[in-house]
């Protein structure tokens, strides 16, 4: 398996081990600050950190300094090549074991069953199937042709179906024989991959799990794979051509993901009510779960001079990753729709090296509607210098948690325009009637609507006084509900609590 290890075999106990899939330390962003964060100001505590990655080569070096407390860092790939015995001939195929794979069972329940119990998670943690036993084994092949290809995907292709399955369970086979440091307390900042080994790991060591997720893992994967383009579609050349059923078996796949680490977490926490709704939507326990919402320390920009924007024309930024789920797109458009009716700037700031593909597309926009001279691409910038130059932050992304990126907005005084994903409108027109009553920060927009997104950025550069009222809403509501401090208390509590446990 390819995992590298900076801590020996037999690793002393963390306090926590922090179980991270495609994040920190490698990828800018705002679970990313929110994990340094927590580091940071938990000195006293000792953290082991296990980082999922793609494969190998995806990272360059990690973009954030790791603190002292931090003892060891595991990474593991979900994808790398596989070391075989030797080629596995058509006269060499490995033995039929001579009692089931439990492992290979818990596969065929993730497709056939909504149920999650501890029997499931114990034969997940069983890790009896080899890499030779999936890829060659009868036992395998048998599941896949006699059971779950006529059960789920008849009208796809068998040979897509086969691809697809060993595609979806390589990395979780993977992933499940990796080491995962030992710790007190396991804390898997997501579901998904990430949440299924902090579950597995808590249920073989029998310690406590924390669940925190940010945005909403399984529902963000489906409004991926319902425009994934590496997914061929049913009769896509006649006229009632339909989605294939590849993309509900890899929906269901990720729901049940997230239903794992559900059931096995001790405590499940996210950022706001309206993602708290969504997870006992999809399945938790009420009990189990509570709000945390994310902070800033409002400190640091409170000396933060704001620039006037008198002698220049408005400027507007996004600060975030250039990627699909943040529909960089739909900005560019709004800005061209924007620009039309009033002069004004917009800067893009964050990394794009996430999906070249996706940021060459916007570039080509830009260029393709002569916004040169408007559009600016920053590339990283520390935020502390960029929003004392913004006049407002936009935000149009299809999903989102709590963005920090708006927190710190307010805390400089910026207001903001956000589609009506996640926390968004609750950040910008309140929550209970005391936040309500401080008045709107910014303004709400539809999902995916250039037009409403465009009007709203013609509002904001048109009326100075408005920025203004809205920027001190947004400041005071920050202050109110959303200091760095109350986050800190909140996970020290429930560190303390489960270490000790």
């Amino acid at each position: 398996m390819s995992a590298v290890a900076t801590q020996p075999s037999a690793a002393p106990r963390a306090d926590v081990t922090l179980i991270l899939e495609g994040t920190y330390p490698y990828v800018a962003g705002g679970v990313s600050s929110w994990v340094h964060q927590i580091l940071g100001a938990s000195a006293q505590r000792d953290f082991a950190l296990l980082h999922i990655g793609p494969h190998p080569e995806a990272y360059a070096k990690p973009l954030y300094q790791i603190p002292g407390n931090v003892s060891s860092m595991t990474e593991v790939y979900c994808r790398g090549s596989e070391q075989l015995p030797h080629r596995v001939l058509s006269s060499e195929r490995p033995r039929a074991p001579s009692h089931p794979s439990r492992t290979l069972q818990a596969f065929r329940r993730l497709h056939v069953s909504d149920e999650v119990d501890d029997q499931l998670l114990a034969d997940l943690a069983a890790n009896d199937l080899s890499v030779a036993e999936f890829l060659h084994g009868d036992a395998t092949f048998d599941l896949l042709r006699d059971e779950l290809y006529q059960r789920l995907s008849p009208d796809a292709p068998f040979m897509d179906f086969f691809w697809h399955f060993r595609a979806m369970h390589m990395p979780l086979l993977r992933l499940l024989a990796a080491p995962c440091p030992p710790a007190a307390v396991y804390h898997a900042v997501s579901t998904g991959y990430a949440g299924l080994i902090g579950a597995v790991a808590s249920y073989r060591d029998g310690r406590p799990l924390i669940i925190t997720e940010h945005g909403l893992y399984a529902r963000e994967r489906e409004m991926e794979l319902a425009r994934a383009t590496w997914i061929h579609d049913v009769d896509i050349g006649s006229s009632w051509g339909r989605p294939s059923p590849l993309r509900h078996f890899w929906a269901h796949y990720f729901h049940m993901l997230s239903r794992i680490a559900y059931h096995r977490a001790t405590r499940l926490l996210t950022l706001s009510e309206a993602n708290r709704a969504k997870q006992l939507a999809d399945g938790a326990d009420p009990a189990k779960t509570a709000v945390v919402p994310n902070g800033v320390d409002q400190s640091v920009w409170a000396a933060t001079p704001h620039s006037a924007s008198t002698g220049r024309r408005p400027r507007i930024g996004f600060v975030g990753r250039v990627v699909p789920i943040k529909d960089v797109l739909t900005l560019i458009r709004a800005c061209g729709l924007a620009c039309a009716q009033t002069d004004l700037e917009l800067w893009i700031v964050g990394p794009e090296n996430e999906d070249p593909t996706y940021a060459a597309r916007c570039h080509a926009l830009v260029d393709s509607l002569s916004l040169g001279d408007h559009i600016k691409f920053l590339g990283p910038r520390s935020v502390a210098e960029i929003y004392p130059q913004l006049d407002a932050l936009v935000l149009t992304s299809l999903s989102e948690g709590q963005p920090l990126v708006m927190l710190e907005a307010y805390a400089a005084g910026v207001p903001v325009i956000a589609t009506d994903v996640g926390a968004c409108r609750e950040l910008i027109e309140g929550g209970d009637p005391a936040d309500h009553a401080l008045g709107p920060s910014g303004i709400v927009t539809r999902v995916a609507s250039p037009n409403e997104t465009a009007a709203a950025m013609v509002q904001l550069a048109s009326h100075p006084e408005l920025r203004a009222t809205m920027g001190r809403a947004g400041t005071a509501r920050v202050s109110a509900r959303y200091q760095l401090r109350q986050v800190v208390a909140s996970y020290a509590s429930l560190y303390d609590a489960m270490v000790m446990s």
